[in-house]
């Protein structure tokens, strides 16, 4: 599930959102659609916003950011597990 997805099962607009985490709309939803990399201080605010760990939030990132980091990260996870 996209950071959009989660945003919108919580019933949260960009613009809620975007004022919750300290951001513009427009950085919210490049972020969002993965073209732009949230700063640490924003990724944890954003985190905490939605109630989602730091780990989730990444997980969520990545998978419209960069699904083949994604797909690498779980499969070290595994090999270490």
């Amino acid at each position: 599930m996209s950071l959009e997805e989660v945003r919108k099962n919580q019933g949260l607009t960009a613009a809620a959102m975007a004022t919750r985490v300290g951001i513009t709309v427009r950085e919210l939803l490049a972020i969002e659609r993965g073209q732009q990399y949230p700063r640490l201080c924003v990724a944890q605010k954003w985190a905490n916003a939605l109630g989602l760990s730091f780990e989730e939030f990444s997980r969520h990132f990545y998978e419209k950011a960069d699904p083949a980091q994604l797909l690498q990260c779980d499969l070290e996870c595994k090999q270490e597990g």
